[in-house]
């Protein structure tokens, strides 16, 4: 048995937010209560910290299979449980691309390996092609928890609508990485520093916010569950917005980097703030974090973006987008949103673990008698510098940066898999 004891004990399920000791036997916590007395248990002193439900992020990319020398998945399980996380997401953009039962089977036994929990998606098209819809029911049936083409906007949307119809049909959703290609520039550049600084044609508002309205109204019409992936344009969360107060079933989230950054730090940390969508302005940032405040955007995640030292050391331009979240995601989410008053921390904790959790119907994300013994445990008023990942890769605009929140403990069913 495992004692955690005198923490403050946060559950975004049932609002529970008070000092108490959690019992855990075997995989499941067993109680929850003051001064609980275990005898021979483990002791785990949480006196000033906070014990919550194990993190929740439905969007990393671990690179397995095909290119592995930027992460595996491995290294970003240990990434994973070092921020917090004990339930992830990851995304089928590998090579070969997760279109097929044989691959995702290949994935999933692989991540069965692993400590933590680990899910995958499939492609909404073969290989990404945009045109050739993959076997939804086969690859449900196989272990994929949905469907995205993350990376590669779906330009067709007779494409769209017969995807939303072939989800709804078989009680799933599909995920959409939002830039209109024809409407962009050189990608990982918001268009307003790209101009100004680079004198090149970046990545604009409109390619976002045009094609979000597009789906989430395909959405509508077809009543489809649609979720938008890695928000960053103030137009797109009113757009959003609008879709859910009409009724469409639309959910959304939002990466840790566009709340806390803007386009400046592409002068200052280089190719390592470069990501797509990119950096946007002081004003996108903030509405942002408002669409996160009044429930718009629903969830926090990562797009975790694996790569190696060489590769972001390219020409700028030439380099490629993304970068590594999960182990700097909780800190952020402090740091930039509840030391600012913008979030509460029960709020902020709500977005990274029910609301992810019940948007793929995974049975986690809470801290409640009965339920699984997946816990994070973290000193959210303790400053650290970010210095080195666990993660195969340090493609990060953050190192150096000092952060509020350190996490303690990580513990999967039952386990700590993660000691800080």
């Amino acid at each position: 048995m495992l004692l955690i004891k005198n923490g403050r004990v946060v559950d975004p399920k049932s609002g529970l937010d008070t000092q108490a000791d959690v019992l855990v036997d075997g995989k499941k916590v067993v109680k929850i209560a003051e001064n609980i007395d275990a005898g021979d248990a483990q002791v785990i002193d949480a006196t000033g910290l906070v014990v919550a439900p194990g993190l929740v992020d439905i969007h990393v990319h671990f690179r397995e299979p095909g290119q592995t020398h930027k992460e595996d998945i491995h290294t970003g399980a240990l990434a994973a449980a070092a921020g917090g996380f004990t339930t992830v997401v990851m995304m089928a953009n590998t090579n070969p691309t997760i279109s097929d039962k044989e691959t995702l089977k290949e994935v999933l036994t692989s991540a069965a390996k692993e400590n933590i929990h680990i899910k995958s998606v499939a492609t909404i098209t073969k290989n990404f092609d945009g045109e050739n819809i993959t076997d939804f029911k086969g690859l449900l049936e196989a272990g994929a928890v949905g469907f995205s083409d993350d990376g590669i906007p779906l330009t067709n949307a007779g494409i769209v609508k017969k995807a939303m119809e072939l989800a709804k049909e078989n009680n799933t959703f599909i995920s959409l990485h939002e830039e209109d290609p024809d409407l962009n520039g050189v990608l990982g550049f918001n268009e307003n520093i790209a101009k100004k600084e680079f004198h090149i044609c970046g990545a604009t508002g409109v390619a976002e916010y045009s094609m979000i309205a597009r789906d989430v109204m395909v959405a509508y019409d077809t009543q489809a569950h649609v979720h938008i992936q890695h928000l960053s344009k103030a137009e797109s969360v009113k757009v959003v917005e609008f879709a859910q107060k009409l009724g469409a079933q639309v959910t959304a989230e939002v990466a840790p980097q566009h709340f806390s950054k803007t386009e400046d730090l592409l002068l200052s940390k280089g190719a390592n703030a470069k990501m797509n969508p990119p950096l946007r302005t002081e004003w996108d940032r903030t509405k942002i974090i408002e669409g996160l405040a009044d429930g718009t955007i629903d969830m926090i995640a990562t797009d975790h973006a694996p790569h190696a030292i060489e590769e972001k050391e390219r020409e700028f331009t030439k380099a490629p987008s993304g970068i590594v979240g999960l182990e700097t995601s909780l800190s952020l989410g402090i740091t930039s949103l509840v030391k600012r008053g913008y979030l509460t921390m029960m709020q902020l904790l709500e977005k990274m673990t029910v609301n992810p959790a019940r948007l793929y119907k995974f049975d986690c994300g809470t801290l409640e008698e009965g339920k699984a013994a997946d816990i994070v445990i973290f000193a959210p008023d303790e400053v650290r510098t970010v210095e080195s990942f666990e993660s195969k890769a340090e493609n990060s605009p953050f190192l150096g940066a000092q952060l509020y929140g350190k996490v303690k403990y990580t513990i999967c069913d039952g386990k700590v898999v993660y000691r800080g």
